[in-house]
Parts: C-alpha cells; sequence; structure tokens
C-alpha cells in the first residue's frame, strides 16, 4: 500500500540530493524501506558537510548534528527540517505535512515519539538520540504480535539507560535487541562505565553480578530481574513492575530455576540471572550429561563417571576432522557396549553434514531419516529413542521458514512411513540446533525433544529466545577432562530429564535380510540416477513391496523388490546371463553391423554400465523391457539374483525390478507419430530387444544423480528419438 507522505519524501530526497557526491537514489515506491533511511541518512550527512556520506548513523554525524527544536513564525523552510519531517513519516508518526519548517505539529509529532519511546523528557527537541533513532527501521509502536508489558519493559529501559543504549525498539517484541538492553542495565547497576559496558555477559559481568533476596532494597537490580523473568515466558511473570523483591518474585524465580534444573531458592544469584539473560547460563555449574565426537574407550568412560555424568549423547554417523585428518565419530556395538557396561546411558545424535545453510535442500530430510533410522535399528536402539538431527548454524528466521521446518516434515514424514513396518522400532525426532530452530520445530508440531545449542551464546537463533518448553538437553560449555588414556573432549549439557537417554539396546540378528539388503545397495548404486537414492535402501526397508521412490515432471522412478527369485526363460533375446561378476554378451555382440548407430563414447558408457550392474548381482541375469506409450517411454530394468550368499553355504534370492517412466516434456509426447506405437514390439523380439536394450541401458547411464536437475532427464525425447531410429531400421 502506497504511503502518499512516504512517496513525497522520496521524491524530494531525489530532486534535492540526486548528483551529489555520496547520495544513492532511492526508489520511489511510497514505502517505507532500508534504501528510504539510508536515502534519508545521506541526505543529512550532505547537510552536516560530511565528505563521505555512509548509511550508518556513525560518531561523527552524531558529533556533527545539532538539536532541531521549534521555529519562529514565517521561518524559512530547511533541507534539515524536510529530512527531519521524512523521517518522522516513515516511522508512523504525523509531523503535519512536508513542509521544512520546525512549527507545532512537527514538535507535538516529536513529543508523540519520545512518549512511544518511553522517555520521561517530551520537551520536542530534536537531539542526537532522538535523530539517530528516527534514521532506523525500528518500532516504536506495538506491532501484530507484539506483548504491552515488553513493550513496558523496552519503554522503561529506554527511560533508565538511553545514555548506555540509545532508543530500543518498543515494538512489544522480545528479541535480541531487548535481550542485549538487559545486559547493558544490569552492567549500568553493576558499576561499568559506558566504555567498559558491551551488552556482553562476560567474566566482568559475572564477577560483579549481585545475589538478590527477598526484600532487596537495590531497586535497578530487582526491576532487571523482573524484566527478564517475564521475558523469559509468561510461566515466570513476576507480577507488577516496581522494583520490589516480594512474594511474586521469589515464586517466578523458584519457576524459573525448576525449569532450568537450577538449585530452587528463590533467591535470584549469578547462576540464575546469568541463565536468564545469556543462553550458556553459568558454564561452571555441574551438568549430568554430556556429548561427545570422540569414540568412548572404558578409561573414558570411568573419566565420565568420576566427574558426575550419567548420559551422554554421541553420533550415529560420520567422521569428525582432526589434526590427523578425518576421525571415525560413528557410534559402533563395541562402543556401545563399553558404554552401557560402564552404567552411562545414550541419547543418539545425526549429523552428516548441516554446517550451513546450503545442507538443507530437497529430499535431504528423507535421506537422513532413512540413514538415521537405519543406524538407530543397527545398533539395537529401542522403540521411543529420540534421535537428534542437527542443524549446526546460525540460521535466520526466513531460512528457518525456507529450509529447516521443510527438512523436518521430510523427517516427519519418513518416520511415519517407517512406523508403518511392522519389524520396524519407532523412534521419536529431535532437534539439535540454537533455540529459535529448537522452538519453531516443536510448534509446528515436528519434533518431541530439543537439544539446544545454548553454548553458541552469540547466535541471533539464542539471543533474545526463551528456553524452548520442550528442552531435552541444553549444551552450554566445552571443554576437556581426565588425563591420559581416559583423557576425553566433551561438551557439558544440562539435563531436564525429559528424555532419560537409552540404558539398553537389542542389535538385531537377520543375515539373510543383511544379504537383501547389500544387494540391493549395490545395485542401486550403480547406476548413476539412484545414487542418491541408496539410502532408501537400509535396516528400515521393507521388501515384497513397489514404490515410487522418485518424481518428477519428466521423471517418474519405480522400485519393486520381490523374494521369490525366479529364473528367466532361457534364450530369450532381452536376457543377459551374469557368472561370477561378468556379463554373458557384450554391445559389439548384441549390436553386430548396427553398432554404427552409436559413437565409441556411447558403447563404452553402455558397456561400463553393464559391468558395474554385473559387479553388483555376481550371479543372476539381468532384463530390459522396453514399452513406448502416447504419454511415456517406460524403460524397465529386471535384476534376477537367485543365489545371494549368506554364509556356511546358506543363499538366498532377491528379483529387483526399477523402472524408468519417462513421461511428455514441455507438452510433446516423448515417443510420436502414434502410429509407431500400435506395432506389436514383442513380436519382433529376436531382432529388437538386444538392440534397444542398449539404447535404454544407455538413456539410463546419461541420466545424472541430480534428478532435480538432471539434463539426462530433459534430453530424454532425443535419447527416445534414437531408439526408435534403431526400431525403424528393424521394421522398414
Amino acid at each position: 500500500m502506497v504511503d502518499e507522505m512516504v512517496l513525497i519524501t522520496q521524491q524530494w530526497l531525489n530532486d534535492t540530493y540526486s548528483g551529489k557526491h555520496g547520495y544513492n537514489p532511492v526508489e520511489e515506491s511510497g514505502k517505507t524501506g532500508w534504501d528510504t533511511i539510508y536515502g534519508l541518512t545521506r541526505a543529512l550527512q550532505i547537510e552536516l558537510g560530511i565528505s563521505e556520506p555512509a548509511d550508518n548513523f556513525g560518531p561523527t554525524t552524531q558529533r556533527l548534528f545539532k538539536p532541531l527544536k521549534r521555529q519562529a513564525p514565517d521561518s524559512k523552510p530547511s533541507n534539515m527540517n524536510f529530512i527531519l519531517q521524512g523521517a518522522l513519516w516513515c516511522k508512523g508518526f504525523n509531523p503535519g505535512g512536508f513542509t521544512g519548517v520546525f512549527y507545532e505539529k512537527t514538535e507535538n509529532a516529536v513529543k508523540e515519539f519520545q512518549k512511544a519511546a518511553g522517555l520521561t523528557t517530551q520537551d520536542g527537541i530534536v537531539t542526537t538520540l532522538i535523530m539517530k533513532a528516527l534514521l532506523d527501521m525500528s518500532a516504536f509502536k506495538l506491532v501484530s504480535g507484539g506483548n504491552s508489558r515488553i513493550r513496558q519493559i523496552q519503554q522503561n529501559l529506554n527511560r533508565d539507560y538511553n545514555d548506555y543504549i540509545g532508543l530500543m525498539p518498543c515494538d512489544g517484541l522480545y528479541g535480541r535487541d531487548t535481550n542485549k538492553a538487559l545486559i547493558y542495565a544490569l552492567q549500568k547497576e553493576e558499576g561499568m562505565s559506558t566504555s567498559v559496558a558491551n551488552g556482553f555477559f562476560g567474566n566482568g559481568t559475572t564477577s560483579l553480578c549481585p545475589t538478590l533476596t527477598p526484600g532487596d532494597s537495590r531497586t535497578g537490580f530487582v526491576l532487571i530481574v523482573q524484566y527478564a523473568l517475564y521475558c523469559n515466558g509468561k510461566s515466570f511473570d513476576p507480577g507488577e513492575f516496581d522494583g520490589k523483591y516480594g512474594v511474586g518474585v521469589v515464586s517466578a524465580v523458584k519457576a524459573f530455576q525448576e525449569f532450568m534444573c537450577l538449585p530452587q531458592t528463590g533467591y535470584a544469584d549469578m547462576p540464575t540471572i546469568k541463565a536468564l539473560l545469556s543462553s550458556s547460563g553459568d558454564t561452571t555449574r555441574t551438568a549430568s550429561a554430556c556429548d561427545t565426537a570422540t569414540i568412548i574407550t572404558a578409561e573414558k568412560a570411568q573419566t565420565l563417571r568420576n566427574n558426575g555424568y550419567k548420559t551422554v549423547g554421541r553420533y550415529l554417523t560420520g567422521n569428525v576432522r582432526t589434526s590427523s585428518g578425518l576421525t571415525s565419530k560413528a557410534l559402533t556395538s563395541k562402543e556401545l557396549a563399553v558404554i552401557l557396561d560402564a552404567g552411562l546411558k545414550v541419547f543418539p545424535i545425526y549429523q552428516d553434514g548441516g554446517y550451513e545453510s546450503s545442507y538443507f535442500v530437497k529430499d535431504q530430510g528423507t535421506r537422513d531419516a532413512y540413514s538415521a533410522a537405519s543406524a538407530a535399528r543397527r545398533l539395537g536402539f529401542p522403540s521411543g529413542t529420540t534421535i537428534y538431527f542437527a542443524v549446526d548454524f546460525d540460521a535466520y528466521d526466513y531460512e528457518v521458514t525456507d529450509k529447516i521446518i521443510p527438512y523436518f516434515q521430510e523427517i516427519k514424514s519418513a518416520f511415519t512411513k517407517m512406523q508403518t513396518f511392522s519389524t520396524a522400532p519407532k523412534y521419536e525426532i529431535g532437534v539439535y540446533g540454537p533455540r529459535n530452530i529448537c522452538i519453531r520445530t516443536s510448534e509446528a508440531g515436528l519434533t518431541k525433544y530439543s537439544f539446544v545449542a545454548n553454548m553458541s551464546t552469540g547466535f541471533s537463533g539464542n539471543l533474545g529466545y526463551p528456553m524452548p518448553n520442550n528442552w531435552a538437553f541444553d549444551q552450554f560449555y566445552e571443554g576437556t577432562i581426565g588425563s591420559g588414556s581416559g583423557s576425553i573432549g566433551i561438551d557439558k549439557d544440562g539435563f531436564s530429564g525429559r528424555d532419560s537417554g537409552a540404558s539398553n539396546v537389542n542389535p538385531p540378528s537377520d543375515p539373510v535380510y543383511d544379504a537383501r539388503l547389500r544387494t540391493l545397495t549395490d545395485i542401486l548404486s550403480t547406476i548413476p540416477a539412484l545414487e542418491n537414492l541408496t539410502s532408501l535402501a537400509n535396516a528400515m526397508f521393507e521388501f515384497d513391496t513397489t514404490e515410487t521412490i522418485f518424481t518428477s515432471p519428466e521423471l517418474d522412478i519405480i522400485l519393486s523388490t520381490s523374494l521369490l527369485a525366479s529364473i528367466p526363460s532361457e534364450g530369450s533375446p532381452n536376457t543377459i546371463t551374469i557368472t561370477n561378476g561378468k556379463p554373458g554378451a557384450y554391445i559389439t555382440g548384441l549390436l553386430g553391423d548396427t553398432q554404427t548407430s552409436l559413437t565409441a563414447s556411447q558403447i563404452d558408457s553402455y558397456q561400463n554400465l553393464l559391468n558395474s550392474l554385473s559387479l553388483s548381482v555376481r550371479n543372476g541375469y539381468l532384463e530390459v523391457y522396453v514399452n513406448p506409450t502416447a504419454e511415456s517411454l517406460n524403460i524397465q530394468i529386471k535384476i534376477y539374483t537367485p543365489d545371494i550368499p549368506v554364509g556356511d553355504n546358506v543363499t538366498t534370492g532377491l528379483t529387483t525390478t526399477i523402472t524408468f517412466k519417462i513421461k511428455t516434456y514441455k507438452g510433446v509426447p516423448v515417443t510420436s507419430p502414434e502410429s509407431e506405437l500400435a506395432l506389436d514390439w514383442p513380436s519382433y523380439d529376436q531382432y529388437l530387444f538386444p538392440v534397444v536394450g542398449v539404447a535404454a541401458l544407455l538413456l539410463i547411464g546419461n541420466m545424472g544423480s541430480d534428478l532435480t536437475n538432471n539434463k539426462g532427464v530433459k534430453v530424454a525425447t532425443a535419447l527416445s528419438a534414437m531408439l526408435l531410429a534403431i526400431f525403424a531400421y528393424y521394421t522398414s
């Protein structure tokens, strides 16, 4: 929606300052944004004579700016007043027009702003403090979703501590600005000067932190505790913000201490105040849980026990980079036995990436869900175990919306599907990450418990966010304990008791199933188009099923498995026999004189794919069927593995069918014309299928692993035409 006065401001800025050094023209949209605020700021700096204008209201601007106030009648317009009035309009305060003169209505607008900011002095004079706050996008009115009492806290902080914090937003939303302002307020009360206070709860702030008890007369400190309690959740409402340490404050402090698993004294001591204002809290406090990327030996397990740890988080898969290179951090059955024998409990973490936004792409959640559940099942974690999926970076809120929520939606969908498998354990979904991610995934109904990355106190996803209500583990300090072979690096974790961890495991024992699974994984991994889908063949996989494992506008891939490993008819023209990992036919023999239809590189590509498939099959049969329709070209690869070794002269069988349904591309049928499709393909088996089978496998081999953006798929029309050209050769 266009704001006429903002539009006038933008037009005036461009008319007045375009072409002047340091000014960047603003978009004339009638909508307030940083573009306009930066334009007003640079205009102000040009008026102040600053040689190199910039977007920020920095020290030089603050030093040169002189207060603006109401003018005498009949005063001449000035650019400084135009800038002021434009800033007021952008802020939502009405100065009575865009006149360039500072009269009563402009003065009233300034007074209204001073009141909205919580200032005691409401004289209508524009000081540096006021002008800097106006040239910013922060809101000073209660916004949608804002809380009036949070706004009261923000206004009170502006009133009492503006010499330390400037003027902070008064929008009713608790965030990093309010969080830092509370720390600045604490530092002022502790006696720090403005040159020392920094809004960070460091060692100096910690050492000066008071212990407040009922009846404490230090009003400033008590008010800060009252504010912080309310900002951490309505469950900790202390009552009126009156600076009195009464019954309401005692009750709220105890409730917060209980929630954070701190000693419930009702006293606001350093550990309590630091937990209210900093995500990591008091890092010297004891903990009964920890997590580590180090393989735990008997000696290290004893170190953990000796230091009071009862529950340890370990990684299901992956590696960690050390000075000597990559080292496995994956939990093994042997290590698990050591941990449990030492009387420790375990909570599993899944992290094979997740260190940056680019990791969280479509289908990553599905892959991770199957990989994590497969690893947990293989290790024997029982139903009810929560697996914590890691988001190990400071995701902005829009990234949580666009990437993290969809990632966990995929995980939930995969877990829901796995729970329909009769033999599969029923695992719960947890999240490891900053507070905002934990809160949002929980509120979306995607996670049961949170493992909170509170150690990263500077993360935007931690600053100004309360502790998630469903927190199970609270990671707050990294260090090393023990010595010699018992030395181990850990992260200390607060323990809420919501997730007690696993105290026993029961690994499955099914060598026949495992042998079939290995064969299926090997088969899928040899086909480029299926490389990234091999995670589907994991310990949660159910045989004797048919499902679409990939779908897009151009391509569907359907995977079917059968435990009836039948043997195809001998002499079938579309069948290749595989013996000891070698195919019984080679492309030059299959094609004969028609091999000139393909290039040398195409022949090599086909032969390499055939060789790879043969190695994965070892002994069995490979069939290729091609079925063109007006809507799609269907290529079916059927792989018979009747003698999969299990052990001790025991074998099992499996038939795997992979169907590639190449659909219309941009509305044009893959195969044409329609009349050619009416021909009876099976009647040409002895001539046609060996050749078409080669071309079909060549098409599949040309599909890359990135199916969502696959040039191989998108040239399907051309390759399909090649199939029909070969077909025409035999039928002409």
